[in-house]
């Protein structure tokens, strides 16, 4: 199980990530990777982050899995946090028509905050299991050695 010190520490680096990656949407080329990156690289980064600092003795599947489902929600999260208000404060101010639909969610509140809480817990999913590919791989790898 994960204790409560490991927890902070996950949930607030994932969340500087997610507000780093909810950056590089704004410039438009960007949204596509940015995007990728949030949904699968968040938590085979933090596996990999922790292990090199020895706060994680091994990478076990187990804890893989919840802390990449830990880090993928908290990410997209920090991603949210960052992201829609400069692209709403964008839209105001130059009209860019690629965040016209930014406008409207602001507009329906009622929308915008289940649309984040269920693309966080897709993400959360999808890092669970990029979580888990890493660990497979790197016990892979151990017993190889």
């Amino acid at each position: 199980m994960i204790s409560k010190p490991l927890f902070r520490i996950i949930a607030l680096c994932s969340f500087i990530i997610g507000a780093i990656l909810g950056v590089f949407p704004l410039i438009p080329a960007l949204i596509g990777i940015s995007f990728f990156l949030l949904m699968f690289g968040v938590a085979p980064f933090m596996l990999i982050y922790l292990r090199k600092l020895n706060i994680l003795k091994s990478i076990e599947i187990e804890e893989s899995l919840v802390i990449g489902s830990i880090s993928g929600a908290v990410a997209l999260l920090g991603f949210a946090t960052i992201y829609f208000p400069i692209a709403f404060i964008l839209q105001l101010i130059f009209k860019i028509q690629s965040f016209i639909w930014i406008k409207v969610l602001f507009v329906n509140i009622g929308f915008l905050i289940p649309m984040v809480i269920l693309i966080a817990l897709t993400s959360a999913l999808l890092n669970a299991f990029s979580g888990f590919l890493t660990a497979y791989f790197y016990q892979s790898f151990q017993a190889k050695k």
